[in-house]
């Protein structure tokens, strides 16, 4: 059994200060390796939840607090959007994303079901028109 994550979690006061600091920072820097930061040092654990944990235990990362942790947080959200923005003005309108708008659509589609044109003479009887 994993000895990080079996036993109680020991930590002073100047790891951190509470355990719900300590659940969010883990989550955190699970979250960051997750996404591919590499883990800071070697661990013999294979999960990157146990991995995020044992760098907030043994200090390797810093923990940000008060106005520099919001205004970090504010940027790597701002960060997150800019990437998804990017990402989707880059995928084509042909993987079913509609460029145009709502309005515009249905206006199309509705111009085919009723035009007399393009009806089939069963349709056309059906519209109450000749063709």
């Amino acid at each position: 059994m994993n000895d990080l994550v079996s036993q109680p979690i020991d930590y002073t006061d100047d790891v951190i200060d509470s355990h719900y600091r300590l659940v969010i920072a883990a989550a955190k820097r699970t979250r960051q390796i997750m996404e591919g930061h590499a883990p800071v040092g070697e661990y013999p654990y294979h999960k990157e939840t146990t991995i995020g944990l044992a760098e907030i235990l043994g200090k390797k990362v810093p923990i940000l607090t008060g106005a520099p942790a919001v205004v970090a947080e504010r940027k790597h959200r701002e960060a997150l959007r800019a990437a998804r923005r990017q990402h989707e003005e880059s995928l084509p309108p042909s993987r079913g994303y509609a460029r145009e708008s709502a309005e515009a659509i249905v206006a199309d589609v509705s111009v085919y079901q009723e035009d007399p044109e393009h009806a089939s003479p069963e349709e056309a009887d059906d519209l109450g028109r000749d063709i």
